[in-house]
C-alpha cells in the first residue's frame, strides 16, 4: 500500500505541478481520497520527506504568512524544457514523411513530458503550408535503414514515385527493379528523409527518397563505407536533391543577394566583392537541374561564369523558357 501511495504522489505531482503550479499536503490528501488510497496526514508527510530528499526531481517551497508556515510541492527537474519540446513538435509538425495521425500521436505523448498547466503553452501548433505524406510502413523502412548503418550490412528494396494519375509505379514495372544499396547514412532535406548511399549496381553514390521506398530488405552480406565519403559535404553539394557531377562553379550576383548565397553556402562560402554592385562566388557544387533551377530563380541577378557545361545549361534552359513564354507570340 505505501509503494501504491508514492507512486500516486508522484504521478500527481507529475500531472498538475509546475513551479508556478506548486501542490500543497491538502491538494495530494484530497487526491488520494478521490482514487480511494489510504493514507493519513502523517503518512502522506514521511513519504514526501522520502521523495524530497537529497537531490530529488520534487522540490519543496515554503512560505510564511504571519505565524502560518505553508508548504508546497512540484515537480523541479523534468525531461525536457518547454522551449526544447517546443522544437520537437515543430520539427514533427514541419515533417511531410510523419503522416497528419501520426504527428498528433507523437505530439501527444510529448506533452506528458509536462504539466497539464504547462502543456496549454504547447497548444499552439505549428502551421505547416503543404500536404503531409502517408508512406504504409515508412517507420519499418527507416528503422530497417538506421540498423543497416549501424552493422555495415547492405539492403535491398524496391523504389518508385507517383504518376500522373495518383497511383504509385514501381521503378521497373511491370518487372520492379531491385536497388542493391550500401547505406550510409540518411538527411533531412526540405521537410523529406533521404537514404544516401551506395549503389552497388552503378557503382557511384546516390540518394532516395525513404517515403518512396518499398519492399526494404537487410541481407546479411557486410559493406565498407568508401574511404573519404562525407555525407555533410555531399549534402552540401545537392540542390533540391537532384543528383549529378561535382564540378567547382562560379556566379555573379547582385550584391542584395549575399544574404541568400550566405544562408546556402554558410558564412565560410569564398566570396569576393566584383564591383560596387556585384560579388563572385566561387564554390563546388553537383551540376544538375536543381542547380540550374536554384540559380534561374533569381532571374538576371544571378550570372553563371564557369563551367561551360554549367553556362550552356543555363542558356538551354533560359530559351526552353523565352519559347514557352515568348516564343508563341511570335
Amino acid at each position: 500500500m505505501k509503494y501504491r501511495r508514492i507512486l500516486a504522489i508522484i504521478e500527481y505531482l507529475w500531472k498538475y505541478s509546475s513551479k508556478q503550479h506548486p501542490k500543497s499536503i491538502e491538494d495530494i490528501l484530497q487526491y488520494l481520497e478521490m482514487h480511494q488510497i489510504e493514507g493519513g496526514l502523517k503518512a502522506v508527510r514521511n513519504d514526501l520527506k522520502f521523495l524530497t530528499s537529497e537531490e530529488s526531481f520534487i522540490k519543496v517551497e515554503t512560505s510564511q504568512s504571519g505565524r502560518n508556515q505553508f508548504i508546497h510541492y512540484w515537480i523541479a527537474d523534468r525531461f525536457f524544457e518547454i522551449h526544447e519540446l517546443r522544437y520537437m513538435m515543430d520539427a514533427i509538425s514541419s515533417a511531410r514523411f510523419i503522416s497528419e495521425q501520426e504527428t498528433e500521436k507523437i505530439i501527444g505523448k510529448l506533452k506528458k513530458f509536462v504539466s497539464e498547466n504547462e502543456a496549454i503553452l504547447l497548444e499552439n501548433q505549428l502551421v505547416h503550408t503543404f500536404a503531409k505524406i502517408d508512406s504504409p510502413l515508412f517507420a519499418k523502412t527507416v528503422q530497417t535503414i538506421h540498423q543497416a548503418i549501424a552493422e555495415k550490412k547492405v539492403i535491398q528494396f524496391q523504389y518508385g514515385r507517383y504518376s500522373v494519375e495518383k497511383e504509385f509505379v514501381l521503378s521497373g514495372s511491370p518487372d520492379p527493379k531491385q536497388y542493391l544499396i550500401h547505406p550510409y547514412g540518411i538527411i533531412w532535406n526540405e521537410e523529406m528523409y533521404y537514404l544516401i548511399g551506395y549503389n552497388v549496381m552503378e557503382e557511384d553514390i546516390h540518394h532516395y527518397r525513404i517515403d518512396r521506398i518499398r519492399d526494404i530488405r537487410m541481407l546479411e552480406q557486410k559493406f565498407a563505407v568508401q574511404p573519404g565519403f562525407d555525407i555533410n559535404k555531399y549534402r552540401n553539394l545537392l540542390f533540391f536533391m537532384f543528383g549529378g557531377e561535382e564540378s567547382s562553379i562560379e556566379v555573379i550576383f547582385k550584391n542584395d543577394l549575399a544574404p541568400a548565397v550566405i544562408d546556402r553556402f554558410g558564412l565560410h562560402a569564398d566570396i569576393k566583392r566584383v564591383d560596387d554592385e556585384h560579388f563572385r562566388l566561387i564554390t563546388s557544387a553537383i551540376i544538375s537541374k536543381g542547380l540550374v533551377r536554384w540559380l534561374l530563380s533569381w532571374g538576371a541577378d544571378a550570372k553563371v561564369v564557369y563551367p561551360k557545361r554549367l553556362v550552356e545549361e543555363m542558356e538551354e534552359e533560359t530559351e526552353r523558357l523565352y519559347e514557352q513564354y515568348i516564343g508563341e507570340r511570335d
